[in-house]
Protein backbone atom coordinates (compact mmCIF):
# COMPACT_ATOMS: atom_id res chain seq x y z
CA UNK A 1 0.00 0.00 0.00
CA UNK A 2 2.78 2.30 0.70
CA UNK A 3 4.65 2.25 -2.43
CA UNK A 4 1.81 2.29 -4.38
CA UNK A 5 0.64 5.67 -2.30
CA UNK A 6 4.41 6.99 -2.96
CA UNK A 7 4.45 6.36 -6.70
CA UNK A 8 0.97 8.19 -6.52
CA UNK A 9 2.13 11.20 -4.69
CA UNK A 10 5.35 11.31 -6.56
CA UNK A 11 3.59 11.46 -9.86
CA UNK A 12 1.34 13.69 -8.69
CA UNK A 13 3.78 16.21 -7.42
CA UNK A 14 5.44 16.18 -11.47
CA UNK A 15 2.22 16.63 -12.96
CA UNK A 16 1.08 19.34 -10.41
CA UNK A 17 4.28 20.85 -11.43
CA UNK A 18 4.05 21.06 -15.44
CA UNK A 19 0.44 22.37 -14.89
CA UNK A 20 2.08 25.03 -12.74
CA UNK A 21 5.29 25.96 -15.78
CA UNK A 22 2.31 25.65 -18.09
CA UNK A 23 0.11 27.77 -16.23
CA UNK A 24 2.83 30.54 -15.71
CA UNK A 25 3.60 30.34 -19.19
CA UNK A 26 0.17 31.16 -20.41
CA UNK A 27 0.37 34.00 -17.28
CA UNK A 28 3.21 35.47 -18.95
CA UNK A 29 1.80 35.52 -22.68
CA UNK A 30 -1.14 37.20 -21.24
CA UNK A 31 -3.58 34.10 -21.86
CA UNK A 32 -5.72 33.26 -18.99
CA UNK A 33 -6.39 29.35 -18.38
CA UNK A 34 -9.86 27.83 -19.24
CA UNK A 35 -11.10 24.58 -19.31
CA UNK A 36 -9.28 22.13 -18.35
CA UNK A 37 -6.08 24.47 -17.66
CA UNK A 38 -8.38 26.24 -14.91
CA UNK A 39 -10.18 22.72 -13.10
CA UNK A 40 -7.09 20.06 -13.27
CA UNK A 41 -4.84 21.72 -11.33
CA UNK A 42 -7.19 21.64 -8.26
CA UNK A 43 -7.79 18.71 -8.50
CA UNK A 44 -4.41 17.57 -9.05
CA UNK A 45 -3.37 19.72 -6.03
CA UNK A 46 -6.31 18.04 -3.86
CA UNK A 47 -5.22 14.45 -4.67
CA UNK A 48 -1.41 15.62 -4.53
CA UNK A 49 -2.60 16.85 -0.26
CA UNK A 50 -4.52 13.51 0.05
CA UNK A 51 -1.89 11.47 -0.82
CA UNK A 52 0.74 13.33 1.07
CA UNK A 53 -1.33 12.50 4.25
CA UNK A 54 -1.69 8.94 3.55
CA UNK A 55 1.98 8.92 4.14
CA UNK A 56 2.49 10.79 6.62
CA UNK A 57 -0.42 8.75 8.72
CA UNK A 58 1.32 5.47 7.00
CA UNK A 59 5.15 5.88 7.69
CA UNK A 60 5.92 8.94 9.63
CA UNK A 61 6.29 9.18 13.53
CA UNK A 62 5.40 11.85 15.46
CA UNK A 63 7.03 14.80 16.20
CA UNK A 64 7.19 15.02 12.20
CA UNK A 65 10.93 15.13 11.16
CA UNK A 66 12.47 18.57 10.61
CA UNK A 67 12.81 18.34 6.80
CA UNK A 68 8.93 17.85 6.53
CA UNK A 69 8.28 20.48 8.73
CA UNK A 70 10.76 22.34 6.85
CA UNK A 71 8.71 21.20 3.17
CA UNK A 72 5.21 21.67 4.86
CA UNK A 73 6.27 25.28 4.88
CA UNK A 74 8.03 25.68 1.58
CA UNK A 75 4.61 24.75 0.33
CA UNK A 76 2.53 27.02 2.01
CA UNK A 77 5.30 29.70 0.74
CA UNK A 78 5.04 28.31 -2.65
CA UNK A 79 1.36 28.62 -2.59
CA UNK A 80 1.06 32.08 -1.44
CA UNK A 81 4.20 32.89 -4.17
CA UNK A 82 2.80 30.63 -6.98
CA UNK A 83 -0.67 32.85 -6.79
CA UNK A 84 0.39 35.69 -6.50
CA UNK A 85 3.17 35.45 -9.42
CA UNK A 86 -0.23 33.91 -11.55
CA UNK A 87 -2.20 37.05 -10.58
CA UNK A 88 0.51 39.59 -11.05
CA UNK A 89 0.25 42.44 -14.21
CA UNK A 90 3.87 44.12 -13.68
CA UNK A 91 6.70 42.28 -15.23
CA UNK A 92 9.41 42.81 -12.98
CA UNK A 93 7.33 41.58 -9.79
CA UNK A 94 5.96 38.83 -11.47
CA UNK A 95 9.49 37.75 -13.14
CA UNK A 96 10.48 37.83 -8.95
CA UNK A 97 7.50 36.12 -7.69
CA UNK A 98 7.99 33.36 -10.33
CA UNK A 99 11.53 32.66 -9.46
CA UNK A 100 10.56 32.62 -5.96
CA UNK A 101 7.94 30.05 -6.49
CA UNK A 102 10.23 27.84 -8.87
CA UNK A 103 12.95 28.47 -6.00
CA UNK A 104 10.32 27.12 -3.35
CA UNK A 105 9.44 24.13 -5.64
CA UNK A 106 12.91 22.98 -6.19
CA UNK A 107 13.29 23.05 -2.28
CA UNK A 108 10.16 21.18 -2.04
CA UNK A 109 11.76 18.21 -4.32
CA UNK A 110 15.23 18.55 -3.08
CA UNK A 111 14.63 17.78 0.74
CA UNK A 112 11.99 14.79 -0.99
CA UNK A 113 14.79 13.73 -2.81
CA UNK A 114 17.22 13.84 -0.26
CA UNK A 115 15.46 13.45 3.29
CA UNK A 116 18.08 15.03 5.34
CA UNK A 117 18.77 13.69 8.88
CA UNK A 118 17.36 16.52 10.83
Amino acid sequence: MYLELKALHVSLAIITTVLFVLRLGLSWWGRRPSGWQRGLPHLVDTLLLLSALGLVHLAMPWPLPVWLQAKIGLLVLYIVLAAFALRSISRPRKAVLSVLALASLSGIFLLAINKPWW
